[in-house]
């Protein structure tokens, strides 16, 4: 009977300590860290730049679908517009990230349509090829495609960032006769 009552207790703590230690796990609640949520998962910390962020998100979709043929769905994506919701969602100093297929979380300095259409071609990646495969997956192909299709436009990254870019870009010329989805199946 104790042991079953540790059982319990340990699998009630374990997802509260998930949210208290491991900061980007908030972004599947968002709700309750401070930021409202609308009809189409699209959270915000700042209510008054919800038009702004609809349109980002929007332009950065259209982007990605005429340019790659990248149809992204409804991801639940976090805008943060103010630094308690970076830090609450840990963005630390990174423009955003995507925990998998499950959400994506965008940070004040992330406000750019390339940073936004990054991660959403990392949660397409991660829709089409599990979440795993964002963690397993060739760095080189996972963060190349991004920078690369994101239409980024820094000349130059910083390492090893830009050596990925350069070679998905290569490895894209090679393939650029077979659909994305299909060429990069053998690969992931």
């Amino acid at each position: 009977m104790k042991f079953t009552g540790w059982a319990v207790a340990i699998l009630l703590l374990l997802p509260i300590s998930a949210l208290a230690v491991f900061k980007p796990v908030r972004v599947l609640i968002p709700e309750a860290f401070g930021v409202r949520c609308n009809e189409q998962n699209l959270c915000i910390d700042d209510v008054s730049q919800l038009t702004a962020a609809e349109s980002l998100l929007s332009n950065s979709k259209t982007y990605l679908a005429a340019q790659w043929g990248l149809s992204i769905g409804e991801p639940k994506i976090v805008f943060c517009r103010t630094e308690p919701c970076r830090s609450a969602f840990g963005l630390s100093n990174q423009a955003g990230f995507t925990l998998g297929s499950f959400a994506i979380a965008i940070a004040p300095r992330g406000w750019q349509q390339h940073y936004v259409a990054h991660e959403l071609i990392h949660h397409w990646q991660a829709d089409h090829f599990g979440s795993l495969a964002l963690l397993t997956g060739e760095p080189w192909l996972i963060e190349g495609m991004a920078y690369a299709l994101s239409n980024d436009p820094r000349i130059e990254l910083h390492q090893p960032f830009e050596s990925y870019r350069q070679r998905f870009n290569d490895w894209y010329k090679r393939n650029a006769d077979i659909p994305l989805k299909e060429s990069l199946g053998g690969v992931l």
